[in-house]
């Protein structure tokens, strides 16, 4: 009788661990390109909230001209919970969906960034004639590596913070960041 040797039909641990350091070194390439793609996602959505904020802006301006701009993200949101509206005022003017409008702090961020609204100039009778509508990731090289603001102007503002900031909450702080192109 002949003795046969059979082929085995799994894998060696050699062919495993090739397999694995491969596995390994793909996703060592891809994840720092992934993140920076959404680092890069969030920017671009806190750009356009910020753009978002300065076209309500103008509308709370224009519908309740005895006040001026709107003081705060809540005065242009919704005036209820579930983000519809039901009766604007100058309260809630329903100007700017209910996420951006409660995104006022990092644990509330929306696309990971926060944001703020500040008056900065007002007249003799109370009327606000300036603000800043300011953004700050909500995790600093996570969520967002750049700052956004715009004042009554219009123009988007940036900066790259060091760590964690706030938004930008007064004009001459915003007026100092690069206008974005």
């Amino acid at each position: 009788m002949r003795c046969r040797v059979q082929n085995a039909n799994g894998f060696t641990l050699a062919e495993l661990l090739i397999v694995v350091v491969l596995i390994v070194l793909v996703a060592a390439i891809a994840l720092p390109n992934l993140l920076r793609s959404q680092i890069a996602a969030n920017e671009a959505s806190a750009i356009a909230a910020v753009a978002v904020i300065n076209k309500a802006e103008v509308e709370y301006q224009t519908a309740y001209p005895n006040i001026g701009f709107a003081s705060s993200l809540a005065e242009l949101g919704p005036d209820v919970a579930d983000g519809r509206c039901k009766s604007p005022n100058s309260t809630r003017a329903c100007l700017i969906e209910g996420t951006l409008a409660n995104a006022s702090s990092p644990t509330h961020a929306r696309s990971g960034y926060w944001f703020a609204v500040v008056p900065t100039v007002k007249d003799p009778n109370g009327v606000v004639s300036g603000y800043v509508a300011g953004a700050a990731a909500a995790a600093f090289n996570q969520s967002g590596v750049r700052d956004f603001c715009s004042l009554e102007d219009g123009a988007i503002r940036f900066r790259v913070p060091r760590s964690n900031s706030s938004p930008a909450s007064n004009s001459s702080e915003c007026a100092a960041m690069s206008v974005l192109h």
